[in-house]
């Protein structure tokens, strides 16, 4: 048999004596075995009456590398770590720093002036004596468990020397009290780097209820969570935080990922200056189907990126969604592109998000089939580096089916200067070669512009775009709706499925004007519509009222886009009476349909009218009518 070391079998003496003490209180016909065996260094009491029962209660084996009183391996839980299990490597999270070096009792027994190997014989994840032993013990329970590990934590604060580190091939949730109770505290490293080297694997990471905290805030590299996969079901982040790391969370080929009531924020100090960061980076290859809900992300360069990083004749992300969730003080607030110019990003959702931006709200530089929906898109005056002078805030480049709608877009009335609040381009964008944008609608959006100018328009279409259509948007000065400023639109090469639209289907514009003298032949204006753009059905009546005795020997009537002019016959709803006879006539002019979706600003058309005879009148016969079709 083994000798056991003094102090431990004091120990051991004092447990087996209380746990006799506390048999003997409960049920003294139970007697209490203790079996010591040399050859497991473990010890165990057992009821005599029935030695199966449970298999024993196993109290602790002894270290044979160090002599440490440990807890057994049988309790050590390894799929369900509770803070028990923690506690008994030493695990303190009280948010004090302890270094193994100023660690001198683990387990009753002494560990002061250890070494790092004697260390590393419990902890095997140790890597300096200044190591916190919190992270320490997470770590190497990580590092010795070969399956599936869930850590279950109350509140308290954990401190951290290294980042967490768990390998490819191993799926870990942490979940705590809530993240303003249980908090990792890190320093000047990442926090959790998953699958860092070797081949990706389709493991499943999970956190709950806990912040990331760094408290290195000059940091301009770490990252909060930092992990790689293979496509599956990839994770699940629901009520956490990050807080003061360069860039939130950077996940590569995560798919099937749900992120819901996140709080990621940069800290304060990073606004305006910092030149890089992200919020929430998803980066990859044949992944679909990641799920945004209810976050925020803050301070960062971009808010949101989604980055395909397929090579050519394959996928990249498809069906990404951002629902009810916000990202504020940004540079950019959502970015989308890929990395092989052959292929856009498809299905991309975003509703209810609110944006407060610096730099851009969108950049679509190769997506299809985004829509955006509601929400509140907000400009900011330039902080630090970062400037809304010469950006484009909604940029859709190479993009095609495209729905804006329902947003309010607004620069809080202050005054800045932009090149333009939505930007429909062919520009590269990064992208070497492409089509321009396609397919892109702007629809019943409010936008508010008091106090803003631009260098190029509010809304632009570029030349070789196609299919933009622009309809039912409000313009609002300072809250007031008003027509669209000088500044509102700039339409450039126009196509046949593109249109300009400022109004809603079945507006109605009328004239009522009064009678105008006639000369024999001469074209005049008898009443004038504006016309905003869009098409529009009109009709009118004229009613010529001659001068007695007079007779008539021509009568005609028509719209027509030029003041006093006559179109060419039988152009824009003319009629045309000739003969001869005396008195009054009326005859209708139209209805005559006017396609003016490529305007810019409104159109005058005229009611005009000539007749053949001596003097008299002509006049509109109640009222002149234009309706918008759309």
């Amino acid at each position: 048999m083994c000798r056991l070391p003094v102090v431990p079998m004091i120990i051991l003496a004092c447990l087996f004596a209380q746990l006799t003490h506390v048999a003997a209180q409960t049920d003294a016909s139970r007697v209490l075995q203790t079996d010591r065996s040399g050859a497991s260094g473990c010890v165990s009491v057992q009821d005599t009456r029935n030695p199966s029962e449970n298999g024993g209660a196993l109290i602790g084996c002894i270290n044979p590398m160090t002599g440490a009183f440990e807890l057994p391996s049988n309790l050590r839980n390894r799929e369900d770590i509770d803070e028990r299990v923690l506690r008994s490597y030493g695990f303190r999270g009280d948010g004090e720093s302890h270094p193994l070096s100023s660690i001198t009792i683990l387990n009753g027994r002494s560990t002061a002036g250890w070494s790092l190997v004697q260390w590393q014989a419990i902890l095997p994840a140790a890597r300096s004596l200044s190591d916190e032993i919190d992270g320490v013990v997470i770590n190497s329970l990580i590092q010795t468990n070969s399956s599936a590990l869930k850590f279950r934590l109350g509140p308290l604060t954990a401190r951290f020397s290294t980042p967490i580190i768990s390998a490819c091939g191993k799926s870990i949730r942490f979940e705590g009290a809530g993240p303003g109770l249980t908090i990792f505290r890190f320093g000047a490293s990442n926090g959790w780097d998953h699958c860092g080297t070797g081949a990706p694997k389709g493991d499943k990471l999970e956190l709950q209820g806990i912040k990331f905290q760094s408290n290195d805030t000059a940091s301009r590299s770490t990252i909060g969570i930092n992990a790689r996969f293979t496509p599956g079901v990839n994770g699940t982040y629901s009520n956490f935080a990050l807080e003061n790391f360069n860039t939130g969370m950077v996940l590569v080929n995560s798919a099937g990922t749900m992120i819901e009531g996140g709080m990621i924020t940069a800290g304060p100090s990073r606004k305006g200056l910092a030149s890089t960061g992200t919020g929430i980076w998803f980066r990859g290859t044949n992944t679909f189907v990641n799920r945004i809900q209810n976050t925020l992300t803050q301070y960062y360069r971009t808010g949101y990126r989604f980055q395909s990083t397929n090579p050519p004749r394959i996928l990249g992300l498809e069906d990404q969604s951002l629902i009810n969730s916000a990202a504020g003080e940004v540079g950019t607030c959502i970015q989308i592109d890929s990395d092989y110019k052959g292929y856009s990003p498809l299905q991309y959702v975003t509703d209810n998000f609110s944006c407060d931006a610096y730099e851009g709200h969108v950049d679509a530089r190769q997506v299809s089939h985004l829509s955006i929906k509601g929400g509140n898109w907000l400009i900011h005056p330039a902080a630090g580096s970062w400037t809304p002078a010469g950006k484009n805030f909604f940029n859709f480049c190479r993009a095609s089916t495209v729905r804006l709608e329902g947003a309010w877009i607004s620069n809080n009335a202050q005054p800045l200067e932009i090149r333009s609040l939505i930007n429909v381009t062919t520009d590269r964008c990064g992208i070497p070669t492409g089509a321009g944008a396609s397919d892109v609608q702007i629809r019943n959006n409010k936008i508010e512009y008091r106090g803003l100018k631009t260098s190029a328009a509010l809304i632009v279409k570029t030349a070789g775009t196609s299919g933009v259509v622009v309809a039912g948007n409000l313009f609002t000065e300072f809250f007031k709706p008003g027509p669209p400023p000088s500044n509102a639109f700039s339409w450039a090469g126009s196509d046949a499925q593109s249109a300009l639209y400022q109004g809603l289907p079945g507006e109605l514009v009328q004239t009522s004007p009064p009678p105008v003298d006639m000369s024999d032949g001469v074209v005049r204006d008898i009443g004038t519509f504006s016309l905003a753009p869009g098409v529009w059905s009109c009709h009118a009546q004229l009613q010529l009222l001659p001068a007695g005795g007079t007779k008539v020997r021509a009568f005609q009537g028509a719209f027509s886009i030029q003041s006093t002019a006559m179109p060419i016959a039988p152009g824009q709803g003319m009629f045309m009476e000739t003969g001869e006879w005396s008195g009054g006539e009326i005859r209708g002019v139209g209805p005559f349909v006017f396609d003016f979706t490529a305007k810019t600003q409104s159109t005058p058309v005229h009611i005009v009218g000539a007749a053949s005879f001596a003097g008299g009148q002509l006049q509109m016969n109640t009222v002149g009518q234009c309706v918008r079709l759309r």
